[in-house]
């Protein structure tokens, strides 16, 4: 029996190989005979200065004026054409800022099979750059089938504003009044500066986002289901925003200034620029910004006894005054050693001082309402920071178009401090009939040290097939020390209860393969990335130490193809990780006043989540996406209660689960020549799976975004958003909406503008959260400093070209630092 199968088997097998040689030879010759009576067309393009054209169009036309087909220059101008049947054709070129070139009628046949244009020089047109600042924009909000892109040098709104205040505008995006940012209803998203993490945590990055000024942004991108080739964190997706940098050649650059107010007031300055030659590119940029900002905070907490004739409940109103002042700067030198060769030096700053002074009243009463107490809390923390990033550069562009390989080294040392001054003053009752005072002070000296080295590779298979390859390495090392000191017996005694010393270490190796295929209609990403992560904590101050070792892999599939002009499908998987950021892993305690305090919790363990998208493009302007993602161990900030104190405390924790799906739907429509706009609206269902129960809600959000041209060098922005009732973790977040306006006139030859942008007109944007689990009955409402009006005045010189990113290394790391 097993030689009568083995028999068979081998039958099988010559008959297989038989058939498997004859296609072989049989492809062989057809791709000899293919390749007798085909050739290439190459060639590069230069612009008057000698240097390279990116992105030009390159047409390749046959002698009666049909397109064989189109093509665009790469980084070094180059273009290629392969697979050309012999013939006779003509070579049209076109880019913005220069007059169109043709190559005359050439012949392609068996003896001049490769044609190669080595020096196409195109000439300046000055019809055309003087016309690029004011009718080369792009529209406001750009949406694609992979992500959208908020074009912020574009928009009049932007002007004077902060990169959190334009977050809070982007379709899809919602910022709640801690700074958390989320997605589509889904928290976890990773914020990205030029490519790279920012690695602080949500308070610290919100922080960093508001010293950010808009006159510094280019554009803002939103990625819902990014590649392999991004780092896997970021269960909602990626946002990255994009700094300034020129592409234009000589001196350009700009310089601006606003002020304006909304409780307090608020003002900055700044200039961007740019020198350019055949072989140098310096750039810098600067701006400061001066942030005055008075917030409301009402707090009603309730608390429960054994007996229900002893219940409390607790009002509490803050008024706090936060001033800000930040500096930001940026400066940069990237030398051309030769056409294939750019070796680059980049420095990123952000230094800045922030004052919380708050004053809150806390009134305490009985189930029949009868005041109990009354404390009043002076809470006054002067926080600052320096955040560096230095980085190091090459890139290597081969001979073969498409082949590429880039290297970065980083370095990102970040400092912060905080002192922080608690006094609270209990009036007499009848429990303390001499009143009371509490004193306490608290310093925080934090530094966290950043170094990552990283390595990219691009190749092209053929002009169908597209692969990348890199890796990574991350290596962190964050140091906190917080005491404690309280005010007994007429002098300060340190609080070894409160103090807390924490000391952490991470590394994150990680490698991706991405490959990108087309196929006619139809087009392929498929990747794998794989990241290694080792941490460590150690708790100083109670001689606790917590590790974590562990590896993943983060598959990512997206699959499109084209119906026909006017319909597109694409369907997309991934698999995203969320790591706990430092803060978070931080068990130090901050108070916000004696009966509510904040504690980190270093027993978190990273959330992974599964994604999966469907999306469907009309006509490049209507765009329908539908999602559904579900993850484990979520990552949530839960609120505790203790009875007996009468305290209130907000710690993370890892809850069971989160399911959430959705979908949404984007237009861009010209509605008049005058008037052009875009509007975002998702419908979202989000269930969390606590220890106790689900809390689960369908929500609606919606964002519209209009420009008008209203006439000649006068326009003018309208925004308006809304977001229904939702749920995070434990917390119900009640509806709140906002509308925004903004003009601009165009001055000094169409060199300068004038911009007046009034943000939240009505004052709407406000936070009311319920919080109804286990023994707590919270209500609070945020009254944030949101209506508030902007002049700004911005002048440009030099040719102004379109703004191209300078990524470095490490701006991924950046999100998670404490």
């Amino acid at each position: 029996m097993e030689s009568k199968y083995h028999a068979v088997f081998n039958t099988a097998r010559e008959i297989f190989l038989r058939n498997i040689l004859t296609l072989c030879v049989a492809f062989c010759m057809v791709q000899v005979v293919a390749a007798q009576s085909t050739g290439h067309v190459s060639g590069q393009v230069k612009a008057a200065n000698n240097q390279p054209v990116e992105y030009a169009s390159v047409a390749l036309k046959h002698t009666d004026e049909k397109i064989f087909k189109g093509v665009l220059t790469d980084s070094l101008g180059r273009f290629s054409f392969a697979k050309v049947p012999h013939g006779k054709y003509k070579i049209v070129i076109s880019s913005m800022g220069h007059q169109n070139h043709t190559i005359p009628n050439f012949e392609l046949n068996a003896t001049n099979a490769q044609i190669t244009f080595s020096n196409i020089q195109l000439k300046d047109d000055a019809q055309q750059l003087s016309a690029v600042v004011v009718s080369g924009q792009k529209k406001v909000i750009e949406q694609s089938m992979n992500k959208m892109t908020l074009n912020v040098e574009n928009s009049i709104l932007a002007e004077g504003n902060t990169a959190l205040e334009l977050l809070e505008r982007a379709p899809g995006v919602k910022i709640d009044s801690d700074g958390k940012i989320s997605l589509k209803g889904r928290t976890g998203v990773n914020i990205m500066m030029n490519g790279k993490m920012t690695y602080l945590s949500a308070t610290e990055l919100a922080t960093l986002l508001k010293a950010t000024n808009s006159s510094s942004i280019s554009k803002i991108e939103i990625m819902n289901n990014p590649s392999s080739k991004y780092d896997a964190a970021g269960n909602a997706g990626i946002i990255n925003i994009v700094m300034k940098k020129s592409l234009a050649g000589g001196l350009n650059g700009s310089v601006n200034f606003n002020g304006g107010a909304g409780r307090n007031a608020r003002y900055g300055s700044g200039f961007n620029l740019n020198y350019r030659t055949s072989k140098i590119n310096l750039y810098g940029n600067y701006n400061y910004a001066y942030r005055g900002e008075t917030e409301y905070l009402d707090y009603i907490r309730r608390f429960s006894d054994a007996q229900p004739s002893l219940s409390r409940t607790s009002t509490q109103r803050t008024e706090t005054n936060e001033p800000l002042n930040t500096h930001n700067f940026r400066a940069g030198i990237d030398y051309e050693i030769n056409s294939n060769n750019t070796i680059s030096l980049l420095v990123n700053g952000n230094l800045g001082k922030y004052i919380h002074d708050s004053q809150t009243s806390n009134l305490m009463s009985n189930r029949q309402g009868a005041l109990l107490s009354e404390a009043l809390t002076k809470n006054y923390d002067k926080q600052s920071w320096q955040s560096l990033t230095y980085n190091l550069n090459y890139q290597h562009r081969f001979a073969k178009k498409g082949r590429e390989l880039s290297a970065d080294l980083d370095f990102a040392p970040n400092r912060f401090s905080s002192n922080l001054n608690l006094d609270t003053y209990t009036k007499p009752n009848s429990s303390l009939p001499d009143g009371n005072m509490a004193r306490r002070i608290g310093t925080v000296p934090a530094k966290t040290d950043v170094y990552v080295a990283k390595v990219d590779y691009t190749d092209v298979i053929n002009e169908a097939i597209k692969w990348e390859a890199g890796g990574k390495s991350s290596f962190i090392q964050a140091d906190n020390n917080l005491v404690y000191h309280q005010f007994l017996n007429g002098n300060w005694e340190y609080d070894a209860t409160s103090s807390n010393h924490f000391k952490y270490k991470e590394q994150i190796h990680a490698g991706y393969l991405n490959v990108m295929a087309s196929f006619g209609k139809t087009s392929l990403q498929a990747g794998l990335r794989g990241e290694y992560t080792n941490t460590k904590g150690n708790q100083i101050t109670t001689q606790q130490v917590f590790t974590r070792d562990y590896f993943q892999l983060f598959p990512s599939v997206a699959l499109g193809q084209e119906l026909n002009a006017s319909n597109q499908l694409q369907l997309s998987y991934s698999r995203r990780i969320e790591r706990p950021n430092y803060g978070s892993l931080n068990p130090f305690r901050m108070f916000r006043d004696p009966s509510l305090y904040y504690e980190g919790n270093p027993y978190l363990k990273p959330e992974l989540t599964q994604n999966i998208v469907f999306g469907h493009v009309y006509k490049q302007k209507f765009t329908t996406s539908v999602n559904y993602s579900r993850t484990t161990d979520v990552i949530t900030w839960v609120t505790g209660q203790n009875d007996a104190t009468n305290t209130t405390f907000e710690q993370p924790k890892n809850l069971p689960s989160l399911i959430n799906y959705g979908i949404s739907f984007t237009a861009q429509i010209d509605y008049f020549k005058w008037w052009s706009g875009t509007s975002f609206a998702n419908v979202f269902r989000s269930e969390y799976d606590l220890e106790e129960g689900r809390n689960k809600q369908t929500s609606f959000s919606a964002n519209t975004q209009n420009s008008f041209k209203i006439a000649k060098g006068f326009g003018a922005e309208l925004n308006a958003f809304y977001n229904s009732k939702s749920v995070y973790g434990i917390i119900t977040e009640r509806s709140y909406w906002a509308v925004s306006a903004a003009f601009q006139k165009s001055v000094l030859n169409e060199k300068g503008s004038i911009k007046l942008a009034i943000n939240d007109i009505f004052q709407t944007n406000n936070f009311q959260n319920d919080t109804r689990y286990q023994n707590i009955n919270m209500y609070n409402r945020i009254w944030i400093d949101s209506r508030r009006a902007i002049l700004s005045f911005t002048y440009r010189f030099g040719k102004q070209f379109e703004n191209r990113e300078r990524k470095t290394g490490s701006e991924d790391i950046q999100n998670r630092i404490k």
